[in-house]
């Protein structure tokens, strides 16, 4: 089913009662500032789907398709986003603490001024170049006390993030854009730089 042709009311009911949307096709649907949270959104497709402001708080994206999506100002509190593509997504200014993005495709994917407190970034896929032909950014994101394991940040643009008290033990830093003072209160390997 194509977002197209799918009947807005008739959705929003179905996901308010059951709260399953696993497996839809809903491409390019707008879900700005709806309260969407709880809702199994696992294996659907929602490439370019916007969530602008939306409420997504325990929202399960597991394997979902988020190419391109609009997640900017979204409240994503502990939001399970594992093995989802978010290749080139904009997450600007998301609330996404205590989330799980383990597996994620991160490449191009926007998280300027993104709270990421507590998030666990296990094994994303976020250096450049990808397929969307921009480098992922965590400019001036808020990632203290996050746990980032086996990840390639190189040409990840992550100046000005907060990095106090994040784990990031196993995560491949030379190559990306930093200032080496954002890491004196996180835990890392000398030489990942």
């Amino acid at each position: 089913m194509n977002a197209a042709f799918v009947d807005r009311e008739a959705l929003f009911a179905r996901a308010k009662s059951s709260g399953n949307l696993a497996g839809e096709d809903l491409t390019g649907f707008d879900f700005k500032e709806e309260d969407l949270s709880g809702v199994d959104f696992s294996n659907a497709r929602l490439d370019n789907a916007r969530f602008r402001n939306a409420t997504l708080v325990e929202t399960r994206f597991h394997n979902a398709s988020m190419k391109g999506a609009d997640l900017s100002g979204a409240k994503m509190n502990r939001v399970y986003l594992v093995a989802a593509d978010l290749l080139g997504a904009d997450l600007s200014g998301a609330v996404m603490d205590d989330a799980f993005l383990s597996g994620a495709i991160l490449g191009g994917a926007n998280f300027t001024g993104a709270s990421l407190k507590r998030a666990r970034l296990g094994v994303v896929h976020a250096s450049f170049p990808n397929p969307s032909g921009r480098p992922t950014r965590f400019r001036n994101a808020n990632l203290e006390a996050a746990i980032v394991g086996a990840t390639d940040f190189r040409g990840t643009d992550l100046r000005g993030a907060n990095l106090d008290g994040a784990f990031l033990y196993e995560a491949q830093l030379r190559g990306a854009i930093i200032d080496k003072k954002q890491f004196v209160t996180a835990v890392t390997r000398v030489e990942s730089f």
